[in-house]
């Protein structure tokens, strides 16, 4: 299957679960059981198995790839920053629009894609350009704490309970050391990790609500157009300045190029921020990347 083809199967993926809600199969509110499931198991699973299997002997240029994405992500932020105070939003909207322009949707969308175009090998450096917008999210959860009064034990919780950060440290970890975890384990990650992508994706489609952009369609299609085509050119910068080559630059750039992530709206969510500014900023940055990365990962 070419990388154009791989791109096409999951944007139909989504195409189906946002149709399922349209015709009634299923509803907007499925897609927190469909999360959970992602989230707690099936993302994990997808994970510790890419990790545990993969070489690591270059993991200080892995690391690289993490720094990238929060060097990316921070001048994508402050981007979406200036604009929203030029348009002189209120607080709960700047920082909205703020943190949809920083975080990338490189684990829901970016996992699926770069596993199907480039492979293992590929997954296991979408994971350290992951955990980047991780870090970035848990920046910006104690920056909204500190801004609107927020719970710092509710910060901490969440990211102490997120499965895919152990999944990343003992992927890691057993990798390194080498231990063994038997023959029927591997098989069960792998049925697990199987069911991870279309989940991924029908829950993704599940989530796409269009009547956030009646009123902020200007907000959505800058941020857009942060995400989809400054994002990328900007790492695109970053790693000919660093000298990055061969599978890295192709993957930072693919990921880079990712709609703004779903983890900008449970922020919007926690601390009571403009979630319909936030929504639409998803919405469309998710649908108008269905055609900017197949462009992209064509010229790549």
């Amino acid at each position: 299957m070419s990388a154009l083809e791989t791109i096409l199967s999951i944007i139909i993926l989504i195409i189906i679960g946002y149709l399922a809600k349209y015709i009634g199969l299923l509803k907007t509110d499925d897609t927190i059981v469909l999360n959970k499931i992602v989230l707690n198991i099936a993302l994990p699973a997808l994970i510790f198995s890419a990790l545990y299997s993969a070489n690591l002997s270059n993991i200080t240029s892995l690391i690289g790839i993490t720094l990238i994405c929060l060097l990316t992500g921070s001048i994508g932020g402050l981007v979406g920053y200036t604009f929203s105070r030029f348009r002189k939003h209120s607080k709960k909207t700047l920082w909205g629009i703020t943190s949809a322009s920083a975080l990338f949707n490189s684990g829901f969308m970016g996992y699926p894609i770069i596993l199907g175009v480039f492979g293992a090998v590929g997954l296991v450096r979408a994971i350290f350009f992951d955990t980047g917008s991780t870090i970035l999210f848990i920046f910006f959860g104690i920056l909204f704490a500190l801004l609107f009064g927020g719970n710092y034990s509710a910060v901490a919780k969440r990211v102490l309970t997120f499965p895919p950060i152990y999944a990343i440290i003992l992927g890691i970890v057993l990798n390194i050391l080498h231990l063994n975890i038997g023959s029927l384990t591997p098989q069960i990650l792998t049925y697990l990790s199987g069911a991870a992508i279309p989940l991924i994706m029908i829950s993704l489609g599940l989530s796409l609500e269009a009547s956030s952009l009646k009123n902020y369609f200007k907000e959505a299609a800058v941020v857009s157009s942060i995400k989809l085509i400054l994002a990328p050119l900007i790492a695109l910068m970053i790693i000919i300045i660093l000298g990055v080559s061969g599978l890295n630059s192709k993957v930072i750039i693919t990921e880079a190029a990712m709609p703004s992530a779903m983890l900008s709206l449970v922020l919007a969510i926690t601390y009571e921020l403009d979630i319909k500014a936030v929504s639409a900023c998803i919405f469309l940055s998710t649908v108008l990347s269905m055609i900017t990365l197949p462009i992209i990962i064509t010229i790549l």
